[in-house]
């Protein structure tokens, strides 16, 4: 018999995970991470509760010559090594080196990323989830047959009808949202406050 497949959470990096570059910039080297506070203790809650975690990022620098390849490599390696220090386990990054133009897969919003990672690791799309701050992330999920949150610190002025994420201000308040700890509308919700999902995570720590 065939193991179980395996459930997930994908995430964005930049805005995610760590501050993004200013605009029309990129993340070129380990010293301009920084990491968003709550991020880490979020992904080792997500661990706990039997999810295993991946990040999905469009590095359109490598294609333009802005970032170089074993900057990038250092970067990816370094952030797993960070959060593995703080329990917090990442088991892949994945990355789309490509220009729009190429027209790539795995380039989001198209869900090639995720879709290799099912195969890589059996993993159960429809259990899964992906966590970005841009409706780009957003319909990766959706292209991929997960379910979504969409990070955002003021609730979108518009979301397409086709999009049903769930809504909240960074991954730390998205941990509810994912499993469910707080009594939300089903639909399209916003995690009001840090304050909210901190209560509801320490209600189930």
């Amino acid at each position: 018999m065939s193991a179980a497949l395996t459930r997930a959470v994908f995430l964005d990096r930049d805005g995610v995970i760590n501050h993004k570059a200013p605009e029309g910039e990129y993340i070129r080297t380990w010293t301009e991470i920084h990491f968003i506070p709550g991020a880490m203790e979020a992904v080792a809650f997500l661990n706990r509760a039997g999810y295993r975690i991946f990040v999905v990022t469009n590095q359109r620098g490598i294609a333009t010559q802005k970032v170089r390849i074993e900057d990038l490599l250092d970067i990816h390696d370094r952030i797993q090594r960070e959060f593995a220090l703080r329990g917090a386990n990442i088991s892949q990054i994945y990355y789309c080196p490509h220009d729009v133009s190429e027209r790539c897969s795995c380039r989001k919003p198209r869900s090639g990323m995720l879709r290799r990672a099912a195969r890589d690791h059996r993993l159960d799309l429809q259990t899964s989830w992906m966590v970005g701050d841009s409706l780009t992330d957003v319909k990766a999920g959706e292209d991929a047959g997960c379910r979504s949150v969409l990070l955002a610190p003021r609730p979108p002025q518009v979301i397409p009808p086709s999009y049903a994420p769930l809504i909240a201000e960074s991954l730390e308040s998205a941990v509810p949202l994912i499993l469910n700890l707080c009594d939300l509308d089903p639909r399209v919700v916003r995690a009001q406050s840090f304050e909210l999902s901190r209560s509801c995570l320490r209600e189930e720590s």
